[in-house]
């Protein structure tokens, strides 16, 4: 699996003034499969179809937030070396986070649900998804994030790696190989040059990646404001939406300073493992998975130790 070399960020945007929306989810307390004419879906746990369920429909979640969670769970799941069970992943994302389709018709029963109606039932049924779907739209968005990251270090950071790396042949599916023509480039100057002499095509092929937005105005459900917004069906469709307002717009200047390259709430790849996360400070450069933050811990001892070795030997001198 590509590693992906970090700390590129892709600085939040809004398009048409709109601030980061704000959107309701329900979720529910475990999924079940079964199959139907050979395709593996995915359906509700209930106690029973008239029993109370265990949903959150005043659950808030930001599009930023979704779309770091969705390029993790792809990270993971695409690795070819992974033997984790992906339906289990899936599941487990699913009730961490949102039910992933139908989210303002399930919202909207969740919302007048009352215990020994027969609503319960309906929204179970409501609830039902084709897991060949979500990894199918998961491998189209994810696809594009890497492609969309890697184009972003050779423009802005001189760095063919993550270009070099793009096409791989993943468990889920296969990366895009639209850097394979390059691959002959031994010098990463000549491989910068000769990518950015055809940047026009490969952004109009990214551009193209991206699904058609309807746009409508909306009640953002936490600030109760009018907003100017996507109309979403799916947690794909907020993803899409999100990573759109990413790019639309010219990134803010970078700073050499890689401690101050970006703004704090960007989305940065960690240091250690690569995977995307969004920063809580304006120093973190890594996320916060433990063995991520063991490895930060142990560099930054080391870098003390030098520091000191450095300075008692001027001193000796």
């Amino acid at each position: 699996m590509a590693q992906i070399t970090p700390a590129s960020s892709i600085g939040l945007t809004e398009i048409g003034g709109p601030g980061e929306m704000i959107y309701r989810a329900v979720r529910f307390s475990g999924y079940t499969p079964y199959f139907i004419n050979g395709e593996r879906l995915a359906i509700a746990v209930f106690p029973s179809p008239f029993d109370p369920c265990t949903i959150g429909p005043d659950h808030k979640l930001t599009g930023q937030r979704l779309l770091e969670s969705l390029m993790v769970l792809f990270y993971e799941l695409n690795n070819a070396d992974s033997h984790e069970d992906t339906e289990g992943r899936v599941f487990r994302w699913c009730t961490e986070n949102l039910h992933p389709y139908d989210i303002d018709e399930l919202c909207e029963l969740a919302g007048v649900l009352e215990p020994g109606t027969g609503l319960s039932s309906y929204l179970q049924k409501g609830s039902v998804f084709s897991v060949q779907a979500f990894l199918k739209d998961l491998c189209g968005l994810g696809n594009t994030f890497w492609f969309w990251h890697a184009l972003d270090r050779i423009k802005n950071h001189n760095d063919p790696k993550e270009a070099r790396e793009l096409y791989y042949e993943g468990r889920l599916c296969d990366r895009f190989p639209f850097f394979e023509k390059y691959r002959d480039i031994e010098d990463d100057s000549e491989y910068v040059e000769e990518v950015m002499k055809d940047h026009d095509n490969h952004i109009d092929m990214l551009l193209g990646l991206f699904p058609d937005f309807r746009m409508r105005l909306r009640v953002d459900d936490l600030t109760h404001r009018i907003m100017y917004g996507a109309d979403i069906s799916s947690v794909f469709d907020i993803a899409w939406y999100t990573f759109a307002r990413m790019i639309a717009d010219d990134a803010p200047p970078v700073d050499i300073d890689l401690d101050y390259m970006t703004t704090q709430g960007s989305m940065l790849f960690c240091l250690c493992c690569g995977k995307p996360f969004i920063r809580h400070s304006s120093r973190q450069l890594y996320c916060s998975d433990p063995d991520c933050q063991a490895y930060r811990n142990r560099k930054n001892r080391n870098a003390s130790y030098a520091r000191n070795r450095a300075k008692l030997s001027r001193k000796k001198q």
